[in-house]
């Protein structure tokens, strides 16, 4: 059982690793794409990984069930019933504990590929907004603004003329 745990720790700690540290000096939309870009490489490690755990799981689970079939027919053509051999035991309890720390590795990894595939959404959708808000010249529309200058000391007045982007 301790191995099985230390198995299925191991297998969560990639999942478990922190974000890289992004130098942001630069604009949010280069800070958005790397992060885009990290949790999307992430979350096809998970799917990876995910499909190993998958896969392996139904081949332990197969061999599982063919060992039991086996002891069965073997238990019913000899007319016996019951007791395990050692060899009988290993055939099936082996593939068993393969299956079983495989499918908890599963359901780990499919926990992970959801939680990168929100991350690598969230951050792409904020990539793209900040593209559009930003993708437009900075001279799109001018606009002209006037403001009355007053000077009471002296007595002078006049106006000033600004263009505004």
């Amino acid at each position: 059982m301790k191995i099985i745990l230390l198995c299925v720790v191991l297998l969560m700690v990639p999942c478990l690793a922190q974000e890289p540290a992004v130098d942001a000096s630069a604009n949010s939309a280069e800070y958005y794409q790397k992060m885009y870009e990290y949790n999307l490489e992430k979350y096809n490690t998970d799917t990876l990984a995910r499909d190993v755990m998958m896969w392996t799981f139904f081949g332990s689970l197969s061999v599982t069930m063919l060992a039991l079939t086996y002891k069965m027919c073997s238990d019913i053509s000899a007319g016996e019933s019951g007791e395990f051999t050692i060899g009988q035991k290993i055939a099936i309890f082996v593939p068993f504990g393969i299956m079983t720390t495989f499918g908890i590795g599963y359901i780990t990894f499919e926990i992970a590929g959801e939680v990168r595939h929100s991350k690598y959404k969230k951050y792409y959708q904020k990539w793209e907004d900040y593209q559009k808000r930003n993708s437009g010249t900075p001279n799109e529309s001018v606009q002209v603004g006037i403001t009355p200058l007053l000077n009471p000391l002296d007595g002078r007045y006049g106006v000033a003329l600004a263009f505004l982007i």
